[in-house]
């Protein structure tokens, strides 16, 4: 296996969420089914208004997740 082939190959984060919306993201990166979460969506959303740093935080974990997991280089 060439390691450096594979992550040649693989996206950055900009082409990988290029065309994926935040709701999107937030169930990829909770992996959060909403049509069938059975918590309060609006108590997990409360919590993402009160933050002003949230969505800024929300990216680099999320680009951090997608790089652990060689979604992304």
């Amino acid at each position: 296996m060439n390691l450096n082939k594979d992550m040649e190959e693989l996206p950055t984060y900009e082409q990988y969420i290029k065309d994926m919306p935040l709701v999107d993201q937030i169930k990829f990166y909770y992996d959060v089914d909403i049509d069938n979460y059975l918590g309060d969506p609006w108590e997990m959303l409360a919590e993402c208004a009160v933050d002003p740093h949230w969505l800024k935080e929300f990216k680099v974990n999320f680009k951090e997740y997608l790089q652990e997991r060689e979604y992304i280089k």
